[in-house]
C-alpha cells in the first residue's frame, strides 16, 4: 500500500521545485510585460491612463501560467499549488513595494491585486493538474 502511495504524491523537494518554478516564471513574464510596456509609454503616444488595468492584466495571466507550471510537476493538489503560486507572488510583491516605499499602504486596489493572484493561481492550478491527465 505504501508504494501505492509514493506513486500518486510527489516528494517534497519535486514539489517546491515546482512552486519555485511557478513563481519565477509568473514574476519573469510579469517584467517582460512591464519592460515592453515601459517602451511603450516612453517612445510611443500610449498614455499611462491604463496602468492599473495593465498591472491587473499581466498579474493574473503571469500567476496563471505560473499555477499551470507549477502543478505540471506534482501529481495531486493543483488547485493548492497554484494558490501557493499566487501567495508567494503576492508576498514578494509586498516585501518589493515596502523596500521601495518604506510606508506600504494597505488599499483596496492592493488587496484586489492579493486576490486575483491567489484565485488565477488557482485557477492556473487546476488547469495544469487537468491537462496532465490528457
Amino acid at each position: 500500500m505504501s508504494n501505492n502511495k509514493k506513486t500518486t504524491n510527489s516528494k517534497p523537494n519535486d514539489a517546491i521545485i515546482s512552486l519555485t518554478k511557478g513563481a519565477i516564471f509568473s514574476y519573469l513574464l510579469t517584467a517582460i510585460v512591464f519592460i515592453i510596456y515601459g517602451v511603450l509609454l516612453t517612445y510611443t503616444e500610449i498614455t499611462e491612463k491604463n496602468i492599473q488595468i495593465v498591472v491587473m492584466l499581466t498579474t493574473v495571466l503571469s500567476v496563471l501560467i505560473g499555477g499551470i507550471i507549477a502543478s505540471k510537476g506534482v501529481n495531486s493538489k493543483g488547485l493548492i499549488f497554484g494558490m501557493l503560486v499566487g501567495i508567494v507572488y503576492s508576498t514578494i510583491m509586498i516585501m518589493v513595494g515596502l523596500c521601495v516605499l518604506p510606508v506600504l499602504k494597505i488599499t483596496s486596489k492592493m488587496i484586489m491585486i492579493i486576490i486575483l493572484s491567489i484565485s488565477a493561481g488557482g485557477i492556473g492550478g487546476i488547469i495544469g493538474i487537468n491537462t496532465k491527465k490528457i
